[in-house]
């Protein structure tokens, strides 16, 4: 009995050298690796990008704009209410005056308090309505990239791209805004200080260049530590994804022991990443307030207590430049408590927007017509195809397969067989040659009407969350419970279905596995059929079902596939003796065609992969078919065949 998984398709060349090309895309060095992007505290092109969001929702932007704008000026004007209150109504003994002011006092801080309400209900509003448009649109923009760019980017770098930066950005949108608030408060401080008493404002400010500095020089130590922190979440995102899909193997094997220390070690820097750039936070925070306290203490009390002696400068004065330094200092103070806040959001604005950059690795030409209904006829024309420059995984591919016919392929891994199937669903373009469908070149047809037309069913089942009947009908939304039903019957899965609770409605956990993976992929049949394809690929679809299971499939095939041309990448013999006419691939080449008693009657590569696997020459044998390339003996029972 030969070992499990390959069939006469499947799992024979142990020692072929070179890359798995039927993994279908290869690692490339363009993936999203840029966890080592710091962002400044400013970076105009995030920004200017993100103010293209805020055009639809313009209006709420120019009311909480306008709002901002009126805190900030009533933020400075209440230590000059403050000055005209002391110097020229109380010290004057006017009781008028003292009205006027306080009715002056009052006002202000009603629009005080009103425009500060607004701008936070205006800008919450604008940025959550910004942020449901770059979910949205990020959501919208990875569903159109290929299999490529999901098999060279790991899982948890693009989860991470979703939730840990959108939700930076979330967090940040308003501080941004506040932030401008609070520079705004500073200009028009700083203008009424100046206009007041320019000598004392200069005094009172001397600390601000000396500020600029030491920001400087802190900026540069800091940043290595929040570059740190960008490797580290990666690290442990990836490592998160990595364990929770693959839980039932980590558990059969007994690793959470291991997983659990590596995953500690990984944690570990994280922690370390994180207390590192909290001492750098904690290094800057004390300085800044020493330079509050020497601006408020050389400024206001020295300098200004001895102009007020020598009688050049009026009490209230004094008391309105004492709060403008508070109301100066606490904007920078802020700013700073929130500078690495703010450049985490404008990295992760970087990150964003790369991915929302990204070209599809496949786009329709700008005149790509409609694909009409088709029969099915498929013509590969001279195809070549590689994933890496010089190593070619096809290599002139020329193959007819008429409209209505069973197709299937075969062939050791790595050959080119779901390469094959995939270029013809447009997950990648050939490189050279041409694919064809009824006469139209795929890459001159709109890839949607193409796809639309085809279905495939892949050896992993995969469902998603919801009823039986939203699954079987995820490939045509408008499908009738007939329509569902007449599909599940015709793949052998309504008297499964029907002992559910709830029948069709019956609720699917993730992935379905409250299913057994023969019913998920007698579902996944189901599926594929719903929307009456014309063209059907079954990439090794029973490659993991059991006998039983197959025979009902089998049964559904000769039914399915009526009608259908088919393309079958094969793994039973059950399945390929059914065939039309069989396909043979070997090392990117077609080596054969034939149907299965011709194949075996010429005595070429099929025969030999058949010898191989049922044990005609012995379970060791080893075959070269074209070049010396040894060929294992991987395959799977005869019992398990028929």
């Amino acid at each position: 009995m030969m070992r499990g998984g390959g069939g006469i398709g499947g799992g024979m060349m142990r020692g072929m050298r070179g890359t798995s090309a039927d993994s279908m895309f290869a690692p490339s060095n363009d993936s999203l690796t840029d966890e080592d992007v710091v962002g400044r505290v400013y970076d105009n092109k995030v920004v200017t990008r993100f103010m293209g969001y805020i055009k639809p929702y313009r209006t709420f932007a120019l009311i909480a704009l306008v709002s901002l704008l009126l805190y900030a000026a009533m933020n400075a004007t209440i230590p000059l209410l403050i000055k005209f209150g002391i110097d020229w109504a109380i010290a004057d003994g006017s009781v008028n005056r003292i009205h006027i002011i306080g009715a002056g006092f009052m006002l202000v801080t009603a629009i005080h308090f009103l425009s500060n309400r607004l701008q936070f209900i205006f800008i919450s509003r604008t940025g959550q309505h910004i942020l449901y448009d770059l979910r949205s649109g990020m959501f919208s923009h990875l569903q159109n990239q290929s299999n490529a760019f999901y098999h060279r980017t790991p899982i948890g770098r693009i989860m991470s791209r979703m939730q840990s930066d959108i939700l930076q950005l979330q967090e940040t949108f308003e501080l941004l805004a506040l932030a401008l608030a609070e520079l705004v408060t500073v200009g028009a401080i700083i203008a009424l200080m100046l206009l007041v008493d320019w000598q004392l404002a200069l005094v009172c400010m001397f600390v601000v260049p000396v500020l600029t500095v030491i920001m400087m020089y802190w900026q540069r130590f800091a940043r290595h530590s929040f570059m740190r922190i960008r490797r580290a979440i990666a690290m442990v995102n990836g490592e998160y994804n990595q364990n929770i899909t693959g839980v039932r193997v980590v558990q059969s094997l007994n690793r959470q022991d291991e997983n659990l220390a590596h995953f500690r070690g990984l944690n570990s820097e994280y922690l370390d990443a994180n207390l590192e750039a909290a001492r750098y936070s904690g290094m800057l925070q004390p300085v800044v307030e020493l330079l509050i306290g020497l601006g408020i203490g050389l400024g206001v009390v020295i300098f200004g207590g001895f102009l007020l002696q020598r009688g050049s400068l009026e009490v209230g004065t004094l008391v309105a430049f004492a709060f403008w330094i508070q109301r100066f200092f606490e904007p920078i103070r802020q700013l700073t408590m929130q500078y690495s806040q703010l450049q985490r959001a404008m990295a992760a604005g970087v990150r964003i927007f790369e991915v929302l950059d990204l070209e599809p690795d496949i786009v329709d030409k700008p005149d790509a017509v409609t694909l009409p209904q088709v029969q099915g006829d498929i013509r590969y024309r001279s195809v070549n195809f590689h994933y890496v420059e010089g190593i070619d995984v096809l290599k002139n591919v020329n193959l007819h397969i008429k409209a209505g016919e069973n197709v299937a392929l075969v062939g050791s891994t790595g050959a080119g067989k779901s390469t094959l199937v995939n270029l013809l669903h447009r997950s990648a373009d050939v490189t050279d040659g041409a694919i064809e469908v009824d006469g139209h070149d795929l890459r001159d047809v709109k890839r949607e009407s193409l796809v639309h037309q085809m279905s495939m069913v892949l050896q992993e089942p995969y469902l998603f969350s919801g009823t039986v009947r939203e699954n079987i009908s995820y490939l045509n939304e408008t499908a009738t419970h007939a329509e569902v039903e007449a599909a599940a019957r015709a793949v052998g899965a309504h008297d499964f279905i029907s002992e559910l609770n709830g029948a069709y409605d019956a609720e699917l956990a993730e992935r379905g596995v409250n299913l057994s993976i023969g019913q998920r992929q007698l579902i996944s049949f189901a599926r594929a059929i719903v929307g009456n394809p014309r063209i059907l690929v079954l990439d090794e679809a029973t490659a993991n079902i059991d006998t039983h299971t197959e025979l009902l499939i089998q049964q559904a095939l000769r039914r399915i596939l009526d009608g259908r041309t088919s393309i079958v990448i094969a793994h039973r013999l059950s399945t390929i003796r059914n065939a039309d006419k069989i396909v043979v691939l070997n090392r990117g080449e077609v080596a054969e065609v034939g149907t299965h008693d011709e194949l075996l009657e010429s005595g070429g590569v099929y025969a030999q992969l058949y010898a191989i696997n049922y044990g005609l020459s012995g379970p060791s044998i080893d075959v070269a078919p074209t070049g010396g390339e040894v060929i294992g003996a991987d395959g799977l029972s005869p019992a398990a065949a028929d």
